[in-house]
């Protein structure tokens, strides 16, 4: 599946999430103005259904910033930054909406104060939970093949059909340094030029990880022989230096396991 099709599946998940919170929630408003006989109204459950709305594009923002922001006090901010920018514009949200096509225009403190009082732990809750579970399952998993068992190298893939042109060639896996994701292609790069291979990096990296190579971050896997040194950035994140000169950044998500495998493969060559 394309890193395309991926973000849409996840956009339609949160879009239905959301769709079923908007009509619970005035569901609710009903049954409350039915239990208190009171009139309800729904243009302006609907209009205040919009504090639901907003967990939609704000989810989203704080999944694609996770990726890259992965520290304990990042973390706080993740939830912080989404949660005051919710509570912020949820009644400014109102106010507009009410101003254009209303009859009534709501306050913007009235509607603070309301978001602030009865909305403030669902906030909380909302932006905490499903971040904390994520970052959870995804350490146990990295945590489960932290550093992957390294293969006979006589039984390792030894080389690699790539493009150049309308010539198909072999080139060996040895002299390759890295390769990173160009969908739907991936781009090697070998010692003296790039070459594309007409796969995905899922596929070519099933198999070469456990060879020489290994991966460094989402999209991109490095032949460990090539890397002369790595160096931190001092946020968890470290760049390598290839024996070419160029540099890569190696993903703190994937920083124990190649550190680990680093130093393995210089005892196996003392």
């Amino acid at each position: 599946m394309s890193p395309f099709s991926k973000i849409r599946r996840k956009v339609l998940y949160l879009t239905i999430l959301v769709l079923c919170c908007v009509i619970l929630g005035i569901w609710l408003d009903f049954m409350e103005a039915d239990l208190q006989n009171s009139r309800f109204y729904f243009s302006e459950s609907f209009l205040f259904s919009s504090f639901w709305w907003l967990f939609l594009p704000l989810i989203y923002g704080q999944f694609v910033f996770e990726r890259d922001y992965k520290s304990k006090s990042s973390t706080l901010l993740l939830v912080l930054i989404p949660g005051l920018v919710h509570l912020f514009f949820f009644p400014f949200l109102v106010w507009l909406l009410s101003y254009s096509f209303y009859d009534h225009t709501f306050p913007y403190s009235q509607t603070f104060q309301f978001g602030l009082t009865a909305h403030l732990f669902t906030i909380l809750i909302v932006y905490t939970l499903p971040l904390v579970l994520f970052r959870t399952i995804r350490s146990k998993e990295v945590q489960k093949g932290q550093v992957p068992a390294r293969t006979n190298m006589a039984v390792a893939l030894s080389s690699v059909l790539v493009n150049e042109g309308n010539r198909h060639l072999s080139i060996e896996t040895k002299d390759i340094l890295y390769i990173s994701a160009n969908p739907p292609y991936v781009t090697i790069s070998h010692t003296h030029k790039d070459y594309l291979c007409n796969e995905s990096l899922k596929s070519i990296s099933a198999k070469l990880v456990g060879g020489n190579f290994i991966q460094i971050h989402k999209s991109v896997i490095v032949n460990i022989s090539q890397v002369r040194s790595y160096r931190s950035r001092l946020n968890g994140d470290y760049d390598l230096t290839m024996n070419t000169g160029t540099e890569l950044r190696l993903s703190r998500t994937f920083a124990k396991a190649f550190k680990a495998w680093f130093k393995e493969g210089h005892r196996d060559s003392v």
